[in-house]
C-alpha cells in the first residue's frame, strides 16, 4: 500500500468525531484523562474486496493535549516506514458518550448484543476488561462525510487504561461509500501494544 494511500485512510479515519458511552457503568472513560496521558494502537485493516486498500501494522499514537471542563484535546500520530506523521487534531465533547472506533457517527444505530469480562494482556501483564459485542448499522452520507458501515463491533475496555480505556478492538463490517455503491468487505483490529499517565514526551 503506498504512503499516500495510507495517509488518506488514517487521516479519513481519525478526523471523525468519536463518543462511546462504557456499556456497564454509562462512564465516560474519556473523563478521567490527564494532560500528558497517552496511548499506543496497531492497526490492521484487511480489505477482502479490495485488497490494496489494506493497511498492516499501522502505528498510531493518541496524546491528551488540554483537559477543559467539558472537552477534552487529542494530538494523534501515526507512523509509515518508520517516519512520524502528524498531530492530527481532535477534540472530545464530555457532554456526549465517547464511540472508540473511527468513522461511526452520532446517528450510527448501535445495539449491545452481549457484554462479558475478559483478561486482555498488554506488555505482559494482565488486565480485567469488559468484552462488548455490539451490532451496528450506519447508512452512507455522503454531505456528512460518513461511509456506510454495517456490521459487528467487539471492543474490549477497561478502567485502568488511559485514553478511553481502549484494549482493544475487532471490526468485522461491509463498508459503502455511497448509499448505492459496492459494499466492500473489512476485518480490523486495534491492538494496545503500550500507554503512560501524564508522562508524554516526543
Amino acid at each position: 500500500m503506498s504512503k499516500g494511500r495510507t495517509f488518506g485512510v488514517v487521516f479519513g479515519t481519525w478526523l471523525v468525531s468519536m463518543s462511546y458511552t462504557w456499556a456497564q457503568t454509562g462512564t465516560n472513560l474519556m473523563a478521567k484523562a490527564q494532560v500528558g496521558d497517552w496511548a499506543h494502537f496497531v492497526l490492521n485493516s484487511q480489505n477482502e474486496t479490495v485488497p490494496m486498500m489494506s493497511v498492516k501494522d499501522q502505528q498510531t499514537l493518541r496524546v491528551i493535549l488540554f483537559v477543559l471542563k467539558d472537552s477534552i484535546g487529542l494530538q494523534e500520530y501515526f507512523t509509515i516506514a518508520g517516519k512520524r506523521m502528524g498531530p492530527l487534531p481532535d477534540r472530545v465533547d464530555l457532554s456526549k458518550p465517547y464511540e472508540p472506533v473511527p468513522g461511526l457517527g452520532a446517528e450510527a444505530k448501535i445495539d449491545v448484543v452481549s457484554s462479558s469480562p475478559d483478561n486482555v494482556a498488554v506488555n505482559g501483564k494482565t488486565y480485567a476488561c469488559t468484552k462488548i459485542v455490539r451490532k451496528v448499522a450506519q447508512t452512507a452520507d455522503i454531505m456528512k462525510g460518513e461511509t456506510g458501515w454495517n456490521g459487528t463491533s467487539t471492543i474490549w475496555v477497561c478502567p485502568d487504561i488511559p485514553v478511553g480505556g481502549i484494549v482493544r478492538i475487532e471490526n468485522r463490517y461491509e463498508s459503502r461509500m455511497a448509499p448505492d455503491a459496492k459494499p466492500q468487505k473489512i476485518f480490523e483490529t486495534w491492538v494496545l501494544t503500550d500507554f503512560g499517565f501524564k508522562n508524554w514526551k516526543k
